[in-house]
């Protein structure tokens, strides 16, 4: 972002392939994405000559902190209310805010999960209830009993402590840390939407209601599980396998060549399917799914992923409708390259819009 300008500006940008390594795997694996990052990093830079005319090189990073190295919750606190003529003041909101981050703090800080220590990352606001009501904004209103919810993302501790020694190598002040649910649903369009970023690694789901982040999850099954498969299935190196994934996916290949290939992707990608409803399943608490969809991530472009998802409307409060989070969904900011793939940065420019310090 150019310094004395409001909205956020995409003024450069790079990457680089980091070989399968990445941070989740703590300070070793920091190592490893040390000059791959850099690389990136040192492209980004350059490009911005051609985009301003100088070059920008950042004091400052702010890192996406990947979702299957978080994990979220959705905390509630209630209170009866003991006037509830009286309207409800900004104090009283903010008294159960503070309840309700100290909670969260305190139960991810002391809850045993899979994977190692965690550490307290971000808290977002999910939804006030009166008298089980959803309401906007309690302030002035009336009524005998309240709740105030928030989902609370911790982070893996070895993951993030990897992130403070990739900053120090690149000579870089970390500004933020963010979790990837929240990136994701800080570009959400809609109120009531499901997001699936299908990453080289795996695929994040977050569900969002009434403009909160309220649930979230990751699967191993992303862009990788597609190649590998593929190259297994069809006797194939994994690179031969990616470009040959690529050239589908891009309509390079010949009819037969399409269909060879549908033979091989269909149960490969009803298992994708399959492993997305069934944690969506989980985290509707037996509520109808809202009926927009979000795609984003490299993996995402593969064909066939969105037929997919519109194929059962059960789950969801009506037929599903399946979007790419691209250039028209993020009005916000301003891209002078004019030639970014949103595709796969759309989480990285989540990681600037209206998010948790």
């Amino acid at each position: 972002m150019i310094p004395g300008n409001i909205e956020p500006q995409i003024v450069g940008y790079g990457q680089a392939e980091t070989g399968n390594h990445d941070i989740t795997g703590g300070r070793i694996e920091a190592d490893a994405v040390t000059r791959p990052t850099n690389a990136a990093l040192t492209q980004a830079e350059d490009s911005t000559e051609a985009y301003i005319g100088r070059k920008i090189v950042p004091d400052d990073v702010i890192f996406v902190l990947a979702g299957r190295a978080t994990i979220g919750e959705l905390f509630t606190v209630e209170q009866a209310r003991p006037n509830p003529t009286e309207p409800i003041s900004v104090k009283e909101l903010n008294s159960l805010r503070v309840r309700a981050e100290r909670l969260v703090r305190r139960r991810l800080e002391n809850s045993s999960f899979e994977g190692g220590q965690w550490q307290p990352l971000a808290v977002t606001d999910a939804g006030i209830r009166l008298d089980d009501h959803l309401v906007l904004d309690g302030v002035g209103l009336t009524g005998k009993e309240i709740s105030f919810s928030v989902f609370g993302v911790a982070g893996q501790a070895g993951a993030l402590r990897a992130l403070e020694v990739l900053a120090r190598r690149l000579d870089l002040a970390i500004a933020n840390i963010v979790a990837s649910p929240h990136a994701l649903a800080s570009i959400t369009p809609h109120t009531e939407a499901i997001v699936l970023d299908i990453g080289f690694s795996g695929t994040d789901v977050c569900l969002i209601r009434s403009d909160a982040l309220v649930a979230t999850d990751w699967m191993p099954l992303g862009g990788y599980f597609f190649t590998q498969s593929l190259a297994k299935v069809m006797g194939l190196g994994l690179e031969e396998a990616k470009t040959l994934k690529h050239a589908y996916t891009n309509g390079a290949l010949t009819a037969a060549e399409v269909a060879q290939v549908e033979t091989y992707l269909e149960p490969l990608r009803s298992r994708w399917y399959e492993a997305v409803m069934e944690i969506l399943t989980d985290l509707s608490l037996d509520k109808a799914l809202p009926k927009r969809i979000y795609m984003t991530g490299g993996g995402s472009l593969l064909p066939g992923l969105d037929k997919l998802l519109r194929s059962d409307p059960l789950p969801f409060d009506s037929a599903p409708e399946v979007f790419q989070l691209g250039r028209k969904k993020l009005p916000s900011i301003k891209d002078l390259t004019d030639s970014l793939d949103y595709n796969i940065f759309a989480l990285t420019l989540g990681s600037t819009i209206g998010l948790p310090e």
